[in-house]
Protein backbone atom coordinates (compact mmCIF):
# COMPACT_ATOMS: atom_id res chain seq x y z
CA UNK A 1 0.00 0.00 0.00
CA UNK A 2 3.29 2.07 0.27
CA UNK A 3 3.42 2.73 -3.51
CA UNK A 4 0.18 4.33 -4.14
CA UNK A 5 0.61 6.27 -1.60
CA UNK A 6 3.99 7.15 -2.35
CA UNK A 7 2.61 8.03 -6.40
CA UNK A 8 -0.30 9.95 -4.45
CA UNK A 9 2.06 12.46 -2.56
CA UNK A 10 4.29 12.60 -5.86
CA UNK A 11 1.34 13.61 -8.12
CA UNK A 12 -0.03 16.26 -5.43
CA UNK A 13 3.07 17.79 -5.28
CA UNK A 14 3.82 18.39 -9.18
CA UNK A 15 0.33 20.08 -9.26
CA UNK A 16 0.86 22.32 -6.48
CA UNK A 17 4.26 23.52 -8.06
CA UNK A 18 2.75 23.61 -11.76
CA UNK A 19 -0.54 26.20 -9.55
CA UNK A 20 2.25 28.49 -7.66
CA UNK A 21 4.14 28.93 -11.33
CA UNK A 22 0.63 29.94 -12.95
CA UNK A 23 0.07 32.13 -9.85
CA UNK A 24 3.54 33.84 -10.80
CA UNK A 25 3.25 33.89 -14.37
CA UNK A 26 -0.02 35.68 -13.94
CA UNK A 27 0.74 38.22 -11.67
CA UNK A 28 3.94 38.89 -14.09
CA UNK A 29 6.56 37.96 -11.93
CA UNK A 30 7.61 35.26 -14.45
CA UNK A 31 7.64 34.56 -18.02
CA UNK A 32 4.79 32.27 -19.28
CA UNK A 33 6.17 29.60 -20.77
CA UNK A 34 7.39 30.22 -24.13
CA UNK A 35 9.36 27.40 -25.80
CA UNK A 36 7.70 25.09 -28.17
CA UNK A 37 8.57 22.14 -25.99
CA UNK A 38 6.29 23.03 -23.10
CA UNK A 39 2.39 21.79 -22.91
CA UNK A 40 0.11 22.95 -25.87
CA UNK A 41 -3.59 23.42 -25.52
CA UNK A 42 -4.13 23.58 -29.19
CA UNK A 43 -5.93 26.21 -30.76
CA UNK A 44 -8.77 28.46 -29.00
CA UNK A 45 -10.59 30.69 -30.93
CA UNK A 46 -11.69 34.03 -29.21
CA UNK A 47 -14.59 36.77 -30.27
CA UNK A 48 -14.62 40.17 -29.68
CA UNK A 49 -15.09 43.68 -30.90
CA UNK A 50 -11.64 45.24 -31.02
CA UNK A 51 -10.21 45.44 -34.84
CA UNK A 52 -8.91 42.59 -36.26
CA UNK A 53 -5.89 44.08 -36.99
CA UNK A 54 -4.73 44.94 -33.72
CA UNK A 55 -5.54 42.22 -32.28
CA UNK A 56 -3.88 39.75 -35.19
CA UNK A 57 -0.57 42.65 -34.46
CA UNK A 58 -1.16 41.46 -31.03
CA UNK A 59 -0.84 37.84 -31.23
CA UNK A 60 1.65 37.73 -33.64
CA UNK A 61 4.01 39.65 -31.37
CA UNK A 62 2.99 38.36 -28.02
CA UNK A 63 1.65 35.35 -28.30
CA UNK A 64 2.35 33.13 -31.57
CA UNK A 65 5.83 32.84 -30.67
CA UNK A 66 4.30 30.90 -27.43
CA UNK A 67 3.86 27.22 -27.63
CA UNK A 68 1.23 26.75 -24.74
CA UNK A 69 -1.71 27.72 -26.92
CA UNK A 70 -2.72 29.47 -30.45
CA UNK A 71 -5.39 31.72 -30.06
CA UNK A 72 -7.53 32.50 -33.55
CA UNK A 73 -9.70 36.02 -33.68
CA UNK A 74 -12.58 36.36 -34.64
CA UNK A 75 -14.49 40.52 -34.92
CA UNK A 76 -17.87 40.60 -34.71
CA UNK A 77 -19.52 43.64 -34.56
CA UNK A 78 -21.06 45.01 -31.37
CA UNK A 79 -24.05 45.70 -32.88
CA UNK A 80 -24.71 41.61 -33.40
CA UNK A 81 -22.35 40.48 -31.31
CA UNK A 82 -24.88 39.28 -28.25
CA UNK A 83 -27.49 37.67 -30.98
CA UNK A 84 -24.00 35.84 -32.93
CA UNK A 85 -23.34 34.21 -29.51
CA UNK A 86 -25.98 32.95 -28.97
CA UNK A 87 -26.73 31.76 -32.61
CA UNK A 88 -23.48 30.06 -32.82
CA UNK A 89 -23.63 28.33 -29.33
CA UNK A 90 -27.18 27.06 -30.65
CA UNK A 91 -25.45 25.26 -33.63
CA UNK A 92 -22.34 24.26 -31.99
CA UNK A 93 -20.18 26.45 -33.38
CA UNK A 94 -19.62 28.96 -30.58
CA UNK A 95 -16.04 30.49 -29.53
CA UNK A 96 -14.16 29.18 -27.03
CA UNK A 97 -13.62 32.24 -25.11
CA UNK A 98 -14.93 35.97 -25.58
CA UNK A 99 -14.49 39.50 -24.83
CA UNK A 100 -16.52 40.61 -22.15
CA UNK A 101 -17.85 44.03 -21.67
CA UNK A 102 -18.34 44.69 -18.45
CA UNK A 103 -22.30 45.97 -19.22
CA UNK A 104 -23.04 42.07 -20.88
CA UNK A 105 -21.82 40.18 -17.65
CA UNK A 106 -25.55 39.71 -16.39
CA UNK A 107 -26.89 38.60 -19.76
CA UNK A 108 -24.55 36.85 -20.49
CA UNK A 109 -23.45 34.90 -17.02
CA UNK A 110 -25.29 31.10 -17.87
CA UNK A 111 -22.88 30.94 -21.09
CA UNK A 112 -19.57 30.96 -19.42
CA UNK A 113 -17.49 28.86 -17.37
CA UNK A 114 -16.09 30.65 -13.94
CA UNK A 115 -12.46 30.51 -13.76
CA UNK A 116 -11.91 29.09 -10.27
CA UNK A 117 -10.25 30.91 -7.35
CA UNK A 118 -8.29 27.73 -7.16
CA UNK A 119 -6.53 29.05 -10.28
CA UNK A 120 -6.33 32.60 -9.33
CA UNK A 121 -7.17 33.71 -5.95
CA UNK A 122 -8.98 36.65 -5.14
CA UNK A 123 -6.20 38.56 -3.55
CA UNK A 124 -4.10 38.09 -6.72
CA UNK A 125 -6.87 39.66 -8.80
CA UNK A 126 -7.67 42.74 -6.85
CA UNK A 127 -3.69 42.85 -6.52
CA UNK A 128 -3.14 42.72 -10.40
CA UNK A 129 -6.14 44.18 -11.54
CA UNK A 130 -7.60 48.03 -11.60
CA UNK A 131 -11.07 48.77 -9.08
CA UNK A 132 -13.56 48.46 -11.38
CA UNK A 133 -12.11 45.09 -12.44
CA UNK A 134 -13.71 43.61 -9.24
CA UNK A 135 -17.41 43.46 -11.19
CA UNK A 136 -15.68 40.38 -12.48
CA UNK A 137 -16.10 38.57 -9.14
CA UNK A 138 -18.76 36.20 -7.74
CA UNK A 139 -18.67 33.98 -4.80
CA UNK A 140 -18.05 31.21 -6.45
CA UNK A 141 -14.96 32.26 -9.33
CA UNK A 142 -14.26 34.93 -11.20
CA UNK A 143 -16.30 35.74 -14.40
CA UNK A 144 -13.20 36.94 -16.76
CA UNK A 145 -9.76 38.28 -16.23
CA UNK A 146 -9.84 42.33 -17.74
CA UNK A 147 -8.28 42.49 -20.91
CA UNK A 148 -8.65 46.57 -21.74
CA UNK A 149 -9.93 49.85 -19.96
CA UNK A 150 -11.45 52.85 -21.54
CA UNK A 151 -12.35 55.56 -19.25
CA UNK A 152 -14.60 58.77 -20.48
CA UNK A 153 -12.55 61.71 -20.46
CA UNK A 154 -13.38 65.35 -21.32
CA UNK A 155 -12.49 66.50 -24.44
CA UNK A 156 -12.03 70.55 -24.67
CA UNK A 157 -11.92 73.33 -27.33
CA UNK A 158 -8.91 75.29 -27.04
CA UNK A 159 -9.48 78.02 -28.90
CA UNK A 160 -13.03 78.49 -27.96
CA UNK A 161 -11.82 78.81 -23.93
CA UNK A 162 -9.07 80.93 -25.16
CA UNK A 163 -11.04 83.34 -27.05
CA UNK A 164 -13.16 83.66 -24.05
CA UNK A 165 -10.42 84.63 -21.55
CA UNK A 166 -10.01 80.82 -20.07
CA UNK A 167 -6.76 79.29 -20.07
CA UNK A 168 -7.81 75.74 -17.91
CA UNK A 169 -10.23 73.32 -18.33
CA UNK A 170 -12.88 73.20 -15.50
CA UNK A 171 -12.19 70.31 -12.78
CA UNK A 172 -15.34 70.77 -10.48
CA UNK A 173 -18.81 70.85 -11.80
CA UNK A 174 -19.44 74.07 -9.81
CA UNK A 175 -17.40 75.79 -12.17
CA UNK A 176 -19.77 74.74 -15.13
CA UNK A 177 -23.03 77.21 -14.39
CA UNK A 178 -20.73 80.71 -14.93
CA UNK A 179 -18.56 79.16 -17.97
CA UNK A 180 -21.89 78.62 -19.78
CA UNK A 181 -22.78 81.94 -20.60
CA UNK A 182 -19.11 83.38 -21.44
CA UNK A 183 -18.79 80.52 -24.01
CA UNK A 184 -22.14 80.03 -25.86
CA UNK A 185 -23.16 82.00 -28.59
CA UNK A 186 -26.42 82.48 -30.48
CA UNK A 187 -27.12 84.11 -33.88
CA UNK A 188 -29.87 87.48 -35.17
CA UNK A 189 -32.49 84.66 -34.56
CA UNK A 190 -31.47 83.59 -30.60
CA UNK A 191 -30.50 79.72 -32.02
CA UNK A 192 -27.50 78.72 -30.21
CA UNK A 193 -24.57 78.88 -32.84
CA UNK A 194 -21.61 78.12 -30.60
CA UNK A 195 -22.26 75.73 -27.59
CA UNK A 196 -20.25 75.06 -23.94
CA UNK A 197 -21.48 72.01 -23.16
CA UNK A 198 -24.24 69.19 -24.69
CA UNK A 199 -26.16 69.01 -20.79
CA UNK A 200 -29.68 68.81 -20.68
CA UNK A 201 -31.23 66.55 -23.44
CA UNK A 202 -30.70 63.33 -24.35
CA UNK A 203 -31.79 61.98 -28.09
CA UNK A 204 -28.66 64.01 -29.34
CA UNK A 205 -26.17 63.66 -26.70
CA UNK A 206 -23.05 61.27 -27.51
CA UNK A 207 -22.59 58.91 -24.13
CA UNK A 208 -25.29 60.43 -22.73
CA UNK A 209 -25.74 57.37 -20.45
CA UNK A 210 -22.18 57.51 -19.45
CA UNK A 211 -22.61 60.90 -18.50
CA UNK A 212 -25.79 60.60 -16.17
CA UNK A 213 -24.35 57.01 -14.46
CA UNK A 214 -20.83 59.64 -13.78
CA UNK A 215 -23.05 62.83 -12.05
CA UNK A 216 -25.20 59.87 -10.02
CA UNK A 217 -22.18 57.76 -8.89
CA UNK A 218 -20.57 61.07 -7.70
CA UNK A 219 -23.61 61.64 -6.30
CA UNK A 220 -23.68 58.64 -3.94
CA UNK A 221 -25.92 56.33 -6.41
CA UNK A 222 -24.15 52.99 -7.46
CA UNK A 223 -27.06 52.73 -9.50
CA UNK A 224 -26.82 48.89 -9.50
CA UNK A 225 -24.48 46.77 -7.27
CA UNK A 226 -24.23 43.04 -7.49
CA UNK A 227 -23.78 41.44 -3.41
CA UNK A 228 -23.13 37.76 -3.53
CA UNK A 229 -24.15 37.32 -7.35
CA UNK A 230 -27.65 39.10 -6.42
CA UNK A 231 -28.48 42.33 -8.65
CA UNK A 232 -29.91 45.34 -6.93
CA UNK A 233 -31.18 48.39 -8.23
CA UNK A 234 -30.34 51.96 -5.86
CA UNK A 235 -30.31 54.87 -8.38
CA UNK A 236 -31.85 57.13 -5.66
CA UNK A 237 -30.20 56.30 -2.40
CA UNK A 238 -32.14 57.15 0.64
CA UNK A 239 -31.10 60.47 2.12
CA UNK A 240 -31.75 62.92 4.62
CA UNK A 241 -35.60 64.01 3.76
CA UNK A 242 -34.84 67.39 5.41
CA UNK A 243 -32.33 67.85 2.14
CA UNK A 244 -33.04 67.77 -1.76
CA UNK A 245 -31.67 64.04 -2.54
CA UNK A 246 -28.02 64.50 -4.01
CA UNK A 247 -29.06 62.12 -7.13
CA UNK A 248 -31.70 64.27 -7.58
CA UNK A 249 -29.38 67.65 -7.58
CA UNK A 250 -27.26 65.90 -10.36
CA UNK A 251 -30.17 65.15 -12.50
CA UNK A 252 -31.00 69.08 -12.01
CA UNK A 253 -27.62 70.00 -12.38
CA UNK A 254 -27.59 68.71 -15.57
CA UNK A 255 -30.88 69.41 -17.08
CA UNK A 256 -29.82 72.82 -16.01
CA UNK A 257 -28.74 73.57 -19.77
CA UNK A 258 -31.20 73.10 -21.93
CA UNK A 259 -33.09 75.73 -19.80
CA UNK A 260 -34.23 78.65 -22.48
CA UNK A 261 -34.73 80.72 -19.44
CA UNK A 262 -31.45 80.14 -17.84
CA UNK A 263 -28.02 81.96 -17.84
CA UNK A 264 -26.26 78.17 -18.14
CA UNK A 265 -28.16 77.56 -21.27
CA UNK A 266 -26.42 75.55 -23.73
CA UNK A 267 -28.12 72.96 -25.80
CA UNK A 268 -30.97 71.99 -27.47
CA UNK A 269 -32.59 69.16 -29.30
CA UNK A 270 -32.34 70.91 -32.57
CA UNK A 271 -28.46 71.14 -32.42
CA UNK A 272 -26.37 68.39 -34.37
CA UNK A 273 -25.06 65.15 -32.74
CA UNK A 274 -22.81 66.45 -29.87
CA UNK A 275 -19.92 64.91 -31.01
CA UNK A 276 -19.92 66.19 -34.51
CA UNK A 277 -20.88 69.60 -33.02
CA UNK A 278 -17.30 69.32 -31.40
CA UNK A 279 -15.57 67.98 -34.34
CA UNK A 280 -17.03 71.28 -36.14
CA UNK A 281 -15.31 73.68 -33.78
CA UNK A 282 -18.92 74.51 -31.90
CA UNK A 283 -18.89 72.57 -28.89
CA UNK A 284 -16.78 74.02 -26.13
CA UNK A 285 -16.42 70.54 -23.81
CA UNK A 286 -17.31 66.78 -25.13
CA UNK A 287 -17.69 63.63 -22.76
CA UNK A 288 -16.34 61.00 -24.61
CA UNK A 289 -14.19 57.70 -24.22
CA UNK A 290 -10.25 57.87 -24.93
CA UNK A 291 -10.72 55.86 -27.63
CA UNK A 292 -12.25 58.43 -29.80
CA UNK A 293 -9.07 60.56 -29.23
CA UNK A 294 -7.75 59.32 -32.74
CA UNK A 295 -10.88 59.55 -34.47
CA UNK A 296 -11.85 63.30 -33.39
CA UNK A 297 -8.04 64.03 -34.43
CA UNK A 298 -8.60 62.57 -37.67
CA UNK A 299 -12.00 63.85 -38.12
CA UNK A 300 -10.73 67.72 -38.23
CA UNK A 301 -6.75 67.57 -37.91
CA UNK A 302 -6.88 71.59 -37.78
CA UNK A 303 -9.60 70.92 -34.32
CA UNK A 304 -7.22 72.58 -31.22
CA UNK A 305 -8.48 70.63 -28.27
CA UNK A 306 -6.96 68.58 -25.43
CA UNK A 307 -8.13 66.43 -22.84
CA UNK A 308 -8.95 66.43 -18.79
CA UNK A 309 -10.16 64.21 -16.19
CA UNK A 310 -13.97 64.14 -15.98
CA UNK A 311 -15.09 67.02 -13.04
CA UNK A 312 -15.98 65.95 -9.68
CA UNK A 313 -19.00 67.14 -7.48
CA UNK A 314 -17.77 69.49 -4.78
CA UNK A 315 -16.82 67.52 -1.53
CA UNK A 316 -17.19 64.08 -3.00
CA UNK A 317 -15.44 61.57 -1.08
CA UNK A 318 -13.92 59.54 -3.89
CA UNK A 319 -12.91 61.01 -7.36
CA UNK A 320 -15.13 59.28 -10.48
CA UNK A 321 -15.64 58.57 -14.18
CA UNK A 322 -17.43 55.74 -16.31
CA UNK A 323 -15.21 53.56 -18.38
CA UNK A 324 -15.75 50.45 -20.18
CA UNK A 325 -14.10 47.32 -19.47
CA UNK A 326 -13.58 44.30 -21.36
CA UNK A 327 -12.05 41.06 -19.96
CA UNK A 328 -11.56 37.48 -21.07
CA UNK A 329 -14.31 35.07 -20.76
CA UNK A 330 -14.33 31.05 -20.87
CA UNK A 331 -17.47 29.70 -22.88
CA UNK A 332 -19.09 26.79 -21.15
CA UNK A 333 -19.81 25.40 -23.99
CA UNK A 334 -16.27 24.82 -25.13
CA UNK A 335 -14.44 21.47 -25.57
CA UNK A 336 -10.79 22.82 -24.90
CA UNK A 337 -11.48 23.91 -21.57
CA UNK A 338 -8.24 23.66 -20.34
CA UNK A 339 -6.83 25.95 -23.46
CA UNK A 340 -9.27 28.28 -22.95
CA UNK A 341 -8.33 29.24 -19.04
CA UNK A 342 -4.73 29.34 -20.51
CA UNK A 343 -5.61 31.86 -23.07
CA UNK A 344 -7.16 34.01 -20.61
CA UNK A 345 -3.65 33.53 -18.20
CA UNK A 346 -1.66 34.55 -21.21
CA UNK A 347 -4.14 38.06 -22.69
CA UNK A 348 -4.02 39.33 -18.68
CA UNK A 349 -0.69 38.60 -18.25
CA UNK A 350 1.49 42.43 -17.87
CA UNK A 351 2.99 41.99 -21.82
CA UNK A 352 0.18 41.23 -23.37
CA UNK A 353 -2.14 43.47 -21.66
CA UNK A 354 0.53 46.45 -21.97
CA UNK A 355 0.82 46.09 -25.54
CA UNK A 356 -2.98 45.89 -25.93
CA UNK A 357 -2.67 49.37 -24.55
CA UNK A 358 0.01 50.50 -26.38
CA UNK A 359 -2.33 49.16 -30.10
CA UNK A 360 -5.25 50.92 -28.74
CA UNK A 361 -4.08 54.50 -27.78
CA UNK A 362 -5.54 53.66 -23.96
CA UNK A 363 -3.96 52.92 -20.41
CA UNK A 364 -3.16 49.40 -19.68
CA UNK A 365 -6.18 47.49 -16.82
CA UNK A 366 -3.14 46.39 -14.69
CA UNK A 367 -1.89 47.74 -11.60
CA UNK A 368 1.83 46.56 -12.26
CA UNK A 369 2.09 48.84 -15.54
CA UNK A 370 -0.41 51.77 -15.06
CA UNK A 371 1.87 52.64 -11.92
CA UNK A 372 4.59 53.59 -14.62
CA UNK A 373 3.25 57.01 -15.18
CA UNK A 374 3.91 58.07 -19.24
CA UNK A 375 5.30 61.17 -20.49
CA UNK A 376 2.90 62.34 -23.16
CA UNK A 377 0.56 64.78 -22.02
CA UNK A 378 -3.11 62.81 -23.28
CA UNK A 379 -1.84 59.47 -21.98
CA UNK A 380 -1.42 60.70 -18.57
CA UNK A 381 -5.46 62.10 -18.66
CA UNK A 382 -6.31 58.31 -19.88
CA UNK A 383 -4.06 57.20 -16.97
CA UNK A 384 -5.33 59.16 -14.25
CA UNK A 385 -8.90 58.43 -15.57
CA UNK A 386 -8.50 54.70 -15.69
CA UNK A 387 -7.46 55.00 -12.64
CA UNK A 388 -10.81 56.72 -10.62
CA UNK A 389 -13.03 54.44 -13.17
CA UNK A 390 -16.17 52.44 -12.51
CA UNK A 391 -19.29 51.32 -13.97
CA UNK A 392 -22.63 49.48 -13.02
CA UNK A 393 -23.71 46.18 -13.60
CA UNK A 394 -25.98 47.22 -16.36
CA UNK A 395 -28.66 44.46 -16.94
CA UNK A 396 -29.60 45.19 -20.78
CA UNK A 397 -27.56 48.26 -22.45
CA UNK A 398 -30.39 48.75 -24.86
CA UNK A 399 -33.65 48.71 -22.43
CA UNK A 400 -31.60 50.65 -19.65
CA UNK A 401 -30.69 53.38 -22.40
CA UNK A 402 -34.39 53.59 -23.03
CA UNK A 403 -35.28 53.94 -19.31
CA UNK A 404 -32.23 56.83 -18.91
CA UNK A 405 -33.69 58.77 -22.14
CA UNK A 406 -37.30 58.17 -20.93
CA UNK A 407 -36.34 59.81 -17.62
CA UNK A 408 -34.99 62.64 -19.19
CA UNK A 409 -37.81 63.16 -21.67
CA UNK A 410 -40.34 62.94 -18.54
CA UNK A 411 -38.53 65.50 -16.78
CA UNK A 412 -37.74 68.13 -19.47
CA UNK A 413 -41.55 67.81 -20.44
CA UNK A 414 -42.47 68.42 -17.01
CA UNK A 415 -44.96 65.36 -17.26
CA UNK A 416 -42.83 63.95 -13.81
CA UNK A 417 -40.71 65.35 -11.32
CA UNK A 418 -36.80 64.55 -10.91
CA UNK A 419 -37.96 62.07 -8.05
CA UNK A 420 -40.83 60.67 -10.16
CA UNK A 421 -38.65 60.21 -13.08
CA UNK A 422 -35.68 58.88 -10.94
CA UNK A 423 -38.23 56.43 -9.34
CA UNK A 424 -40.14 55.51 -12.54
CA UNK A 425 -36.29 54.37 -14.31
CA UNK A 426 -35.33 52.71 -10.64
CA UNK A 427 -38.64 50.15 -10.70
CA UNK A 428 -38.41 49.74 -14.29
CA UNK A 429 -34.56 48.78 -14.02
CA UNK A 430 -35.56 46.28 -10.79
CA UNK A 431 -38.32 44.45 -13.15
CA UNK A 432 -35.52 43.74 -15.88
CA UNK A 433 -33.36 42.29 -13.24
CA UNK A 434 -35.67 39.72 -11.80
CA UNK A 435 -34.84 37.24 -13.93
CA UNK A 436 -30.98 37.43 -13.27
Amino acid sequence: MEAPRTFQIVVTGIFAVLLVLGFLGFSGKLPLPMSKKDINYGEVTLWGTIPFNVMQALIADNIGNQGIVTIKYVEKSPATFDRDFVEALATGKGPDIILLSQDSISKNLDKLTLIPYQSVTERDFKNTFLEEGEMYLRPEGIVALPFTIDPIVMYWNRDIFLNAGIVVAPSAWKHFYDLAPKITARDSSGNISRSFVSFGEYRNVSNAKEILSILMMQAGSPIVTSKNGTLSVSLVPSSDPRFENPVVSAIRFFTEFSKPDKDSYSWNRSLPYSRTFFESGDLGVYFGYASEYQSIRKKNPHLNFDVAVVPQAENTPVKITFAQMRGVALVRASTNQQGALQAALVLSSSDVVGRVAELMGLPPVRRDLISARPTGATLSVFYDSAIISRAWHDPSVVETNTFFMTMIDDINSRKLTMMQALLTAQNSIAKLIQGY
